[in-house]
């Protein structure tokens, strides 16, 4: 039995039992007690279920990553540490994988940690369907807070950047300035990276109109050295991209590479797109355009979310952050 069954039982939220717990004013005299004959009955004490409300705890948030040296994960890490510190939270960092087996062993001890909630960086925790059940029982003892990721569940909630209209942007641009051989680059099968995917394939087939002059190209193995193989045999076999979106700054770079091995000028014959508007986008040469995930404000609004919930608020469940493209030097407006 957790709160659930509390809050079910009594056919009310899980806030407004925090709220009973919590003495809120906010809670009428016929809900409180209704609720708290429930506890009685069932034999519970406020501290049984403190921890998933942010009650009595030990002020202890865990985080999940799968590859803390991913320069998104670890700017997220940075964030989250900093933001629970001011916060009067520590944190505990798990680094998991995505693999199910290896997610539950790490859940499980982030909870006999007796962590007050979860923060999981990175939609890949969402894309199989066991992973989606495993955080969806986990809710139900505790806050799960997803960062880029969605999942429709009872205690997740969800941020993310609206990747679709990002990428789709990216297209009218490179169109407006008359790109009309589109390639996207990416590595990932993750949620984001489809979302990333779909923009680009609706902004060519209905902004843009190319027909058939865009495709996608998807780097399986991820180092240097294989993705510029690919995009010389993707060139022979194919159509030589005049603009390119990247899926991250990391390959917005090696694009940037390869025209440099190929003498291909850059913006004026390739213009490149990057995303994430990471420290690769200031040191590369020239400085690269990118789209900004605000990931400052992603893990913000999340901890501002955590804190909500702990004291027994109804937050949004689902934030969606606008795009914003930092024009640089590998794409040129029309002027």
């Amino acid at each position: 039995m957790n709160i659930y069954d509390i809050a079910n039982r009594a056919n009310v939220s899980i806030a407004t039992v925090s709220r009973v717990i919590n003495n809120s004013p906010k809670v009428s005299e016929k809900t409180r007690k209704k609720v708290l004959d429930i506890v009685d009955e069932l034999g519970f004490t406020p501290n049984v279920f403190a921890r998933g409300l942010g009650l009595n705890t030990m002020k202890t948030i865990g985080i999940l990553c799968s590859d803390p040296s991913d320069i998104y994960v670890a700017r997220a890490l940075s964030y989250f540490e900093k933001m629970l510190r001011e916060n009067g939270y520590d944190s505990l960092l798990c680094c998991s994988g995505y693999d199910t087996k290896n997610l539950k062993k790490y859940i499980n001890i982030l909870i006999s940690k007796s962590v007050d909630a979860v923060i999981m960086i990175g939609s890949k925790y969402i894309s199989s369907r066991d992973n989606k059940s495993l955080i969806r029982n986990t809710a139900k003892s505790l806050p799960i807070l997803l960062i880029n990721g969605f999942l429709n569940g009872e205690n997740i909630y969800c941020s993310y950047y609206d990747d679709f209209n990002a990428s789709k942007k990216c297209v009218n641009m490179l169109y407006d300035t008359g790109k009309r051989n589109l390639l996207f680059l990416y590595n990932s099968t993750s949620q984001s990276a489809k979302r990333k995917l779909d923009g680009f394939i609706k902004g060519c087939k209905e902004s843009a109109n190319l027909g058939n002059n865009f495709a996608a190209l998807l780097c399986e193995e991820n180092n240097i050295e294989s993705i510029l193989i690919s995009l010389k045999q993707f060139t022979k076999e194919n159509f030589i991209p005049d603009g390119i979106i990247a899926g991250d700054d990391f390959l917005a770079m090696i694009a940037l590479k390869f025209a440099k091995q190929n003498s291909i000028s850059v913006p004026e014959n390739l213009a490149i797109i990057g995303y994430d508007n990471s420290i690769f986008s200031k040191v590369s040469y020239p400085e690269l355009t990118t789209v900004d995930s605000k990931l400052f404000e992603l893990c913000s609004h999340s901890v501002k979310t955590l804190l909500e919930v702990f004291d027994g608020q109804l937050p949004k469940k689902i934030t969606i952050l606008e795009p914003a493209v930092i024009e640089r030097d590998t794409f040129k407006s029309k002027t």
